[in-house]
């Protein structure tokens, strides 16, 4: 009995060694199997995949080619942002150098003729005659005489930034001033860049018209008009102001201007008397 007792319990032993190789044995052949799997499917998928992959890629490239990536794009706007200022700053500092030229040249023509200043101030008390004509409160005994020229005058100081006329009479504290809007009072000009002459003759709705002595003359928005010194009253030199408009008259036998001058005609207080 003990015998079979033996022979029965290894009998059960060898079995369960079997089983176990068995088990081992298959979950091998399992995971070969699930691997296998997924390398099919990946083999199957893949080249879809990398094509997909490329497309996208290429979408995605061309997009960012031509609109720029979100954050290209804002440094985009923002180097659009810095040249705008940087244009407008170029453009202001383009004017103050121009005016500076103007003014040496303003200053040289003014030292050549042997003219000096006297300060006046402007007493007219009608502002809409003052646009044309007004009176200041310099006269014989400060030593003007007729056809001294006006400028207006940059606060208290001796620097003037245009004309605006000329003595047209002298009493003995006093002297009546014709501004360049008055009809009677034709200013000769000369463009700055093209040198080509003309005349200021005309005031209208606040705008100072006048017109090129050629019709072939080189006349653009922005051209700088000096006094040219035609005429005998005005120093060649002096600054006038800047054309706003060019156009033909309708018989087109005539170029006429606009002249945007640095001088509120309406707002004058003190000006600068130029005697030779």
């Amino acid at each position: 009995m003990s015998y079979r007792r033996k022979k029965k319990s290894n009998k059960s032993f060898i079995i369960t060694i079997i089983l176990l190789v068995l088990l081992i044995f298959v979950s091998s052949i399992s995971d070969g199997l699930v691997k296998a799997g997924n390398n099919a499917v990946n083999t199957i998928f893949m080249p879809v995949n990398k094509i997909s992959y490329s497309i996208s890629s290429e979408l995605i490239k061309a997009v960012e080619d031509t609109i720029g990536s979100k954050q290209t794009r804002s440094e985009i706007e923002k180097l659009k942002v810095e040249n705008k200022n940087l244009l407008k700053e170029n453009a202001n500092l383009n004017e103050i150098i121009n005016r500076k030229d103007f003014l040496k040249a303003e200053k040289k023509a003014m030292k050549d003729e042997k003219y000096d200043y006297i300060k006046a101030q402007i007493i007219s008390s009608d502002v809409k005659s003052m646009q044309e004509s007004f009176f200041i409160d310099k006269g014989k005994k400060d030593g003007l005489k007729v056809n001294d020229v006006i400028l207006q005058a940059i606060g208290d100081s001796e620097y003037s930034s245009a004309v605006i006329g000329k003595v047209v009479k002298v009493n003995a504290t006093t002297s009546k001033v014709e501004t360049i809007k008055n009809s009677s009072n034709d200013v000769s000009f000369i463009n700055s860049r093209s040198g080509d002459y003309g005349v200021i003759d005309d005031f209208k709705n606040k705008t100072i018209s006048g017109y090129m002595l050629e019709v072939s003359s080189d006349a653009k928005k922005s051209d700088i008009l000096l006094t040219s010194g035609i005429g005998g009253v005005y120093p060649k030199g002096l600054y006038l102001g800047e054309i706003s408009n060019v156009y033909m008259s309708k018989d087109s036998l005539r170029k006429n201007v606009n002249i945007d001058s640095p001088v509120d005609f309406t707002h004058l207080y003190r000006v600068l008397v130029l005697r030779r």
